[in-house]
């Protein structure tokens, strides 16, 4: 048998083997140690689906210089560092959506004509993905944010010490009409989704309470001024205990006319409004997304009458049963947005 290894050369061949992950030079390292144990080219070759030559060329590499990694290193970089720096920041600074546009502005800036192939790549490799932008609310005043919620970890110190509710409130007025959401569908096929003409819309006004997750809720022939102290009175009435309510929401009309300014200077409820433009900081937003991912997206309603009962059904018979995704997911973690 012709050894080409000496006993420490192959301990620790073997011993590189087990730690090694990349599979190209894992295989050559096996090439070496069968050749030495007596195998032949041909029978290493079937045993690791490479070819006879390959395995040969393996071979006459480890003999001549004692190496069991690739030569080469690699072509040199389409883009160089400086270029990549640049166009990182261009491509964030912007929201491109085809690549091909990428790819004039590197031409034009660069003088480098790069393939689409190429590009995706690339922005894969400097971290890049493709997705939707979320929205911001326009003019939305950060610093007016950080100093809410300042505020609302006060609200939250004295409520506690003096055993308070407090409670997100908002109105929102779902509609009939199916709302597309993205979801697992066979490839190749098209979920089929029936679309309703029909606009009618619930107006609803509801508080969350994030300690307990109990919500308050009733719906109305329209939102306005009486139709909110009557939903004040609502809240008393689930909260017959307590002192005072404290009740964070935003500065709709409704919420700050003269008809609920009149009531709330006799009740028990003391109202915290937030930043103008921040609906990102009222949690009870969250649970109007939950509210239609279970009643809304992509489910049609030929009746009203039914899609009002599918959504009363989800406040009466829904949310007892999901306090868990509501706890994940309906939460004061907020985050300051603003551009």
């Amino acid at each position: 048998m012709n050894r080409i290894l000496t006993s420490i050369e192959r301990i620790a061949l073997l011993s590189r083997h087990k730690r090694e992950r990349d599979k190209r030079i894992a295989d050559r390292i096996k090439a070496v140690i069968l050749h030495d144990d007596g195998w032949t080219s041909e029978r290493i070759s079937a045993a690791l689906l490479i070819d006879d030559a390959t395995i040969r060329f393996y071979i006459k590499t480890y003999c001549e210089e004692r190496r069991v990694t690739p030569s080469h290193k690699g072509s040199e970089p389409l883009l160089n560092a400086e270029e990549t720096s640049l166009l990182s920041e261009h491509v964030e600074a912007g929201c491109y959506t085809k690549i091909k546009d990428i790819q004039a502005y590197v031409a034009l800036t660069f003088g480098k004509n790069l393939a689409i192939s190429t590009l995706y790549q690339w922005l894969k490799a400097n971290n890049f993905t493709y997705k939707k932008p979320k929205l911001v609310p326009l003019n939305a005043d950060p610093k007016a944010q950080e100093e809410f919620i300042a505020c609302y970890q006060k609200i939250m110190n004295e409520a506690s010490v003096e055993g308070d509710p407090v409670l997100f409130g908002d109105s929102v007025h779902p509609t009939q009409q199916t709302r597309l959401a993205y979801g697992w569908v066979k490839k190749g096929k098209d979920r089929l989704i029936e679309v309703t003409s029909g606009r009618k819309r619930i107006n609803l006004m509801a508080t969350l309470n994030l300690e307990t997750m109990h919500c308050v809720y009733q719906d109305y022939e329209t939102i306005n001024g009486t139709a909110v102290v009557a939903f004040l009175k609502t809240v008393e009435v689930a909260y017959p205990a307590a002192r005072t309510i404290h009740l964070i929401w935003d500065r709709a009309g409704y919420h700050t006319c003269k008809e609920v300014a009149e009531y709330i200077l006799n009740s028990r409820i003391k109202v915290h409004f937030l930043p103008p433009r921040s609906p990102n900081l009222n949690a009870i937003e969250r649970l109007w997304k939950i509210m239609h991912e279970y009643v809304s997206n992509n489910r049609a309603y030929k009746k009203f009458q039914d899609f009002k009962e599918a959504l009363f059904a989800f406040f009466e018979c829904t949310l007892p049963t999901i306090k868990d995704v509501l706890v994940s997911r309906v939460t004061d973690n907020f985050r300051v947005i603003g551009c």
